[in-house]
């Protein structure tokens, strides 16, 4: 095969990364923890603690969904706009 045709496979089965819209790419985030009430206090109270993201795993970025469909896109379909190559296909 020819090295244009290595790529185009390549960018066909690559996922299309985006910054995670829940972190903002940081990869963590502050959650609530609710901390009971102890010994002579009445009253619990909710603390912050730092942690890894939940929706894309202390990565910082997610696979960019198709805007038709949510499916993750390939880079291959994100050369040619917000919607995946299946999608695209169906609209004829």
């Amino acid at each position: 095969m020819t090295t244009m045709t290595n790529h185009v496979i390549l960018l066909q089965e690559t996922y299309q990364m985006v910054e995670c819209p829940e972190c903002r790419g940081a990869g963590s985030v502050e959650y609530d923890v609710p901390r009971p009430h102890a010994g002579g206090f009445n009253e619990g109270y909710i603390d912050t603690v730092l942690g890894d993201c939940e929706l894309c795993d202390g990565v910082g970025e997610v696979i960019q969904p198709c805007t038709a469909c949510g499916e993750g896109m390939s880079k291959w379909d994100a050369l040619h706009g917000a919607i995946c190559s299946d999608c695209r296909n169906e609209e004829g």
